[in-house]
């Protein structure tokens, strides 16, 4: 294997030669794996190299102090525990946060009071490629303060750009996240802001898709979350929800997403460093 590594197809001389002899002194199954191997490694080198070419957008807050955060939630804080100038040898912080500060991401089991057992699945159990997929954005810029984006939104922007496909991962665009800033000027963004109705949930279930985003505090305004939220229609089917997007009018219709949440035991969610490339 280690010579299968060395000697890609672009190396000459004493090595591939030795390599080529080890391979040729193998029976069929030795050899057939070793080509694999080469094959494998040669296409990891030609997915870097496009991965590479591509444009990297940032979809994440900044963890900061005093950041918005959900009124039942607690604050993050920022605490220093070593530093040069007292005394210590190196500089480091210790974070006291919540599952759900920042951009995060709500596990199932975050919003299931009365669904079945089965259903309530921790973050730490969550596949980690259902946060790896063709990411969607729809615009929704349009939607005012506390209004709900339809299904009938959804189609006519499927009509227009493409359709939503199993294992998406559908973004909406309200730009609230301009109204992101840090105490005491985080009010504008905690207010009634705009989301998801719920016919365009059970849309998106509809579909298959992996989890739906949105760049504020909820996908739920204030008013469904006192009446009829979606988390909870959303979650027992085990789509994802993500929260406090940001940078979605950057992005273009179809991108790549990826995302990655802390392996907590038992988590109901978990910051994440959301990424599109372009």
């Amino acid at each position: 294997m280690e010579a299968g590594i060395l000697c890609r197809r672009r190396v000459t001389g004493p090595c591939h030669h030795s390599h080529q002899q080890i391979i040729s002194g193998l029976p069929n199954v030795g050899r057939r794996f070793h080509i694999e191997m080469e094959e494998a490694v040669s296409d990891v080198f030609a997915l870097l190299e496009k991965l590479r070419g591509r444009r990297v957008i940032d979809l994440s807050q900044t963890l900061e102090e005093h950041m918005p955060h959900f009124p039942t939630h607690s604050k993050f804080f920022h605490n220093l525990w070593s530093s040069y100038d007292r005394g210590g040898r190196s500089l480091h912080y210790l974070l006291v946060m919540h599952e759900h500060n920042g951009t995060h991401v709500d596990a199932p089991i975050h919003f299931l009071k009365n669904a079945k057992p089965d259903a309530h699945v921790t973050i730490d159990r969550v596949p980690l490629t259902q946060l790896m997929g063709r990411g969607v954005r729809v615009d929704c810029r349009g939607t005012q303060a506390g209004e709900f984006v339809s299904k009938r939104q959804i189609e006519e922007w499927e009509r227009r750009y493409g359709s939503i496909q199993a294992g998406d991962i559908v973004l909406f665009d309200f730009g609230w996240a301009e109204k992101w800033g840090l105490r005491p000027n985080d009010q504008p963004y905690l207010e009634n802001w705009p989301g998801v109705g719920m016919d365009a949930a059970e849309y998106l279930l509809s579909k298959s898709a992996a989890a739906l985003g949105v760049d504020t505090l909820s996908p739920d305004p204030p008013e469904a979350l006192r009446t009829r939220p979606i988390h909870p229609v959303v979650l027992e089917k085990q789509m994802l929800i993500v929260e406090n997007l940001c940078n979605l009018g950057e992005l273009p219709d179809f991108f790549l997403f990826l995302a990655f949440p802390l392996k907590i035991r038992e988590g109901s969610g978990s910051p994440i460093r959301a990424v599109a490339l372009v």
